[in-house]
């Protein structure tokens, strides 16, 4: 199979390369699933730093979504 597009870095603008290469069943689908890196070790490094801190500010804003609505239900019953 031919490769027809480049996978590039968004930082420094490399060719990623193929770290891993796995399959998985979900339902009655096949998934292949690819995980590429940076070849740069220092860029990679600063974008996995990147993703943990993007993962958990979606954490977080999930954890006090959550505490809002058990802080609502709870007022909706102290009223009631």
């Amino acid at each position: 199979m031919e490769k027809n597009h480049k996978n590039l870095c968004y930082r420094c603008g490399k060719e990623r390369i193929v770290v891993k290469v796995w399959k998985e069943k979900i339902g009655n689908s096949t998934v292949e699933n690819t995980e590429t890196a940076c070849p740069d070790k220092e860029c990679q490094k600063a974008m996995d730093q990147d993703i943990a801190k993007q993962r958990n500010k979606r954490l977080q804003m999930e954890e006090r979504k959550k505490e809002s609505a058990r802080n609502r239900k709870i007022s909706v019953h102290k009223k009631s």
